[in-house]
């Protein structure tokens, strides 16, 4: 953490900013979480960059860097402005082979613009692939840019950090509730073994759309020890899906700073905490360590 100070996490969803700014030198204390709402589309609006909404982003955050001393922030990446996918040791070990796979989930971006960043999973014959294109990211990196430290943290990271928060060694799902996705990742025994993201137009259309994918993904049907559930659409979401993860084990909403292990002085909240759950693990913003690795990956 750059000068000592304090961490800033973002998460939003429609119109509601979450933010959360932990306590330098206290374990998984926050000086504060909160909730700002704005009269437009928070996504929309930073992707982009609306003339009339961007600069009340950019104000409101740059007031709380000063209120908190925030030398660091990090935000949150719309999943489906990404590309995840898992690849096997020939592709991930041959650098043709890599470009070709590159260019073909990639098509139609600018070589020059698409981010490639690497990640270990429980199976070492495979890798997990991220890819951006940075156009569309742009913003993200603009809004914050007073910030000593930028950090755009993608969903399955979320879960990354949850793992590591907790030196949990378990097997578990972590499901983000989004208005147009659910963003999906598996654990086993303390590893990342797959994560995937559901886009959906109606709500009711996600237990079709999830046996689509469990029947694709095995590790959608794998058993887990529990499911871990957050996002501003927990509620509904969980209610519509809950029968389909029965075999997921005990199913937790991230609604309390109990179930997220963390402290603060306030203890109520006028404003779903599910929903900020992402920004309150990103402000913690622990030294860990990640097993990306970016382009230059040569096995």
């Amino acid at each position: 953490m750059v000068d000592g100070g304090s961490c800033l996490g973002v998460c939003y969803t429609d119109n509601h900013l979450f933010y959360s700014v932990n306590t330098p030198g206290q374990d998984a204390h926050l000086a504060r979480i909160g909730s700002i709402d704005f009269s437009f589309d928070i996504e929309e609006t930073i992707i982009t960059g609306n003339s009339s909404g961007f600069p009340a982003l950019r104000n409101s955050l740059e007031e709380l860097k000063e209120e908190f001393n925030c030398s660091t922030a990090r935000i949150l990446a719309p999943a489906t402005e990404e590309c995840w996918t898992i690849v096997p040791r020939a592709v991930y070990e041959d650098a043709s082979e890599r470009e070709a796979h590159i260019q073909l989930l990639m098509h139609g971006s600018e070589r020059r613009e698409i981010q490639a960043i690497w990640h270990s999973v429980s199976n070492a014959d495979y890798r997990l692939l991220l890819l951006r294109d940075n156009s569309s990211l742009h913003g993200f990196s603009y809004l914050l840019n007073a910030f000593g430290t930028v950090d755009i943290v993608t969903d399955f990271e979320i879960a990354t950090d949850w793992q590591m928060h907790n030196n949990s060694g378990g097997t578990f799902l972590i499901v983000h509730c989004q208005k147009n996705y659910i963003s999906v990742t598996s654990f086993i025994l303390g590893k990342l073994r797959g994560c995937t993201y559901i886009e959906y137009d109606d709500m009711a259309d996600l237990p079709y759309l999830w046996s689509l994918y469990e029947g694709k993904l095995s590790w959608l049907g794998g058993i887990h020890d529990k499911t871990f559930v957050y996002g501003f659409y927990s509620s509904p979401i969980t209610e519509i899906l809950q029968s389909y993860w029965y075999h997921h084990g005990e199913i937790v909403t991230m609604n309390s700073l109990r179930e997220m292990n963390v402290e603060a002085d306030e203890k109520t909240y006028g404003f779903r905490l599910e929903g900020a759950f992402p920004a309150i693990l990103m402000s913690l913003n622990k030294d860990l360590e990640k097993t990306e690795i970016h382009e230059n990956y040569n096995g």
